[in-house]
């Protein structure tokens, strides 16, 4: 009897520890005794088995394979969380908005150097398409000028339909952009012959140029692109080049019309409602 109670006091003392310590599985292949003291969203605590009262270490998750428990039990770390999209990601920007109707308005200061500067109004349906509608002013101080016309001053309307690509932080996008505009201008023209002479036995004609003040109505149709970076005040910085060409219609004696290839780009600052 004696020797049967030793030998059961001797088979709990050898099995009895193997489930008296948590063991933690590393990925690069190591084995760590430990008393596991806290598992958080990135790393895992926890003390020695053989120095209870030494320090508390930790270790990422992300290096753990598994974590098997006193009783027995088992935890996996491999199996990761899946992605979440943008519209189910609470850090994402687009999280409870994906599904809404916002109204935004903004303005293009980049215009200021460039044709004219902009102002306008958008609407976003959802996170798949967005309309934005705007009004330029042309005035003397930008540069829309080429060898034909030099703008006065001047207003234009356009409508832009976009597609909208989704990321955490925002949307890419791309569309086309559609303005019509009419201003006043000077149309420089060759008037007629204002006299000859002689040279080297060569008679050389010499043709009188004037500006005349008219009317230009200017289309533009246009391929856009570009990135919306979007914040959770619903604040935006819209990022945006286009490609396209103008259609210039002079309303003179000549009924004159000319076609222009151009780039440009444009920095909208705005805000959604």
């Amino acid at each position: 009897m004696g020797k049967t109670i030793i030998s059961l006091a001797l088979v709990a003392a050898f099995t009895l520890p193997s489930f008296a310590q948590d063991i933690i599985s590393m990925k690069n292949g190591t084995r760590e005794e430990a008393n596991v003291l806290e598992i958080d969203e990135t790393t895992v605590r926890y003390k020695k088995f053989n120095n209870p009262e030494g320090p508390t270490y930790t270790a990422k998750k992300e290096s753990i394979s598994e974590i098997t428990y006193k009783n027995g039990t088992k935890e996996n770390f491999e199996n990761k969380p899946p992605k979440l999209s943008p519209e189910k990601d609470p850090n994402s920007v687009w999280w409870t908005k994906a599904k809404e109707t916002k109204l935004g308005f903004w303005m293009d200061p980049l215009g200021l150097a460039q044709w004219g500067p902009m102002v306008g109004v958008s609407i976003r349906v959802g996170s798949n398409f967005d309309i934005k509608g705007h009004l330029r002013i042309y005035t003397d101080g930008f540069p829309l000028t080429d060898k034909f016309t030099d703008i006065h001053q001047g207003i234009g309307f356009g409508l832009e339909f976009s597609k909208l690509f989704i990321t955490s932080h925002g949307n890419w996008h791309a569309g086309i952009l559609v303005e019509t505009s009419h201003a006043e201008g000077d149309y420089s023209q060759s008037i007629g012959v204002n006299g000859s002479y002689n040279e080297d036995g060569k008679t050389k004609t010499i043709h009188s140029h004037g500006y005349l003040d008219v009317g230009v109505i200017k289309h533009d149709f246009a391929l856009t692109g570009g990135y919306t970076l979007r914040f959770k005040n619903s604040f935006f910085v819209d990022f945006e080049l286009q490609s396209g060409c103008s259609l210039y219609h002079f309303e003179s004696n000549m009924d004159y019309h000319e076609t222009y290839f151009y780039a440009n780009a444009s920095v909208k600052l705005g805000i959604e409602l």
